[in-house]
């Protein structure tokens, strides 16, 4: 089907792309405002409201000095927003509680410590039980001996793999390094579908039409965007954004455990989006944002295209 409205709508003139590229912002469109909370269930609504608003409430602990009795209203809104939830009874995000509740007891903890009343809250929301999630504040220190320098130069694509198979247990610990890749309002949207049927990287390779000449990966990373976590048309760029600095943590992640790989645009045609969608299991909801090719090197010294950098000169501009 894709393809006739493709072919009818698209040919070389400027007239036919410009409609052409006028559809596909169409599809973006009605994906995102039937995925994000501008179109989604109440249910998934509510958990994003939380999350997000738990979040508000958390960085307003990380100011430098943060006020005594701040927060109030949002913790309200917070309350009002669980007991709403707590209605659907079997939820899908079943972390929410732990959320809430994380979040109010860091909250109480440094209102009492500050002799603020805190009898708005209702006795219920002020018992410490135990909670897997923690909220608030930490201290952390910067590294003396930081060697990131010499991690990032010595980061380079490779298209040149061995056969040795990357195991699921190190698939999950790379995802989980990946994982201090920092996200709009700490919503953490980007979900990662780690290929590791051959069969299957067969048919991506296939499919996509720019693999042509790499070596076969062990694995191929699908990183999407999860568009229920986004709220309005404001946000409609923000899952790029996220999966784009998860990408690259996840690029860092990779090479930390001695695994090769390169990152791989995706096209995005509703017909591409489709096929991978099927082929991975992959929700509509899930904004695919890119792939990522991996797997270990033939050797400890392994090729890669030296790819020369713009001069910083090029790319810095200082506004004084």
């Amino acid at each position: 089907m894709f393809g006739k409205i493709k072919q009818y709508i698209y040919n070389k003139t400027k007239f036919g792309r410009t409609r052409y590229l006028n559809y596909l912002y169409q599809y973006d469109l009605k994906q995102y405002f039937d995925n994000s909370l501008m179109g989604i269930g109440e249910e998934k609504k509510l958990a994003t409201q939380i999350r997000l608003l738990a979040h508000a409430i958390e960085k307003g602990f990380s100011l430098s000095e943060p006020k005594p009795g701040f927060g109030k209203k949002k913790i309200i809104e917070l309350i009002d927003l669980y007991e709403k939830y707590k209605l659907y009874k079997n939820p899908e995000d079943d972390q929410i509680k732990d959320v809430v509740f994380a979040t109010l007891n860091a909250y109480i903890q440094f209102q009492k410590s500050n002799n603020v009343d805190i009898s708005f809250i209702p006795e219920q929301y002020q018992q410490n039980g135990k909670n897997d999630i923690k909220a608030g504040t930490a201290y952390y220190t910067l590294l003396e001996n930081n060697n990131f320098a010499e991690i990032a130069y010595a980061r380079h694509s490779s298209r040149c793999f061995s056969k040795k198979s990357v195991n699921e247990y190190t698939i999950k610990e790379v995802i989980k390094l990946a994982q201090t890749a920092p996200s709009a309002c700490n919503r953490q949207a980007t979900r990662v579908y780690a290929c590791i049927n051959s069969h299957k990287i067969d048919e991506i390779m296939k499919m996509h039409g720019g693999l042509n000449g790499f070596d076969k990966p062990s694995v191929i990373f699908a990183v999407t965007g999860d568009l229920n976590l986004y709220q309005n048309e404001f946000e409609r760029n923000t899952v790029y954004v996220d999966g784009g600095i998860f990408v690259m943590n996840l690029l860092y992640s990779l090479n930390a455990f001695n695994i090769l790989s390169c990152p791989i645009i995706w096209g995005s045609e509703p017909d591409m989006d489709g096929k991978l969608e099927n082929l991975l299991e992959i929700p509509h909801s899930h904004k695919i944002v890119a792939l990522v090719v991996a797997g270990y090197p033939k050797e400890k010294e392994y090729k890669a295209a030296i790819s020369a950098k713009r001069e910083v000169e090029r790319i810095l501009y200082y506004v004084r």
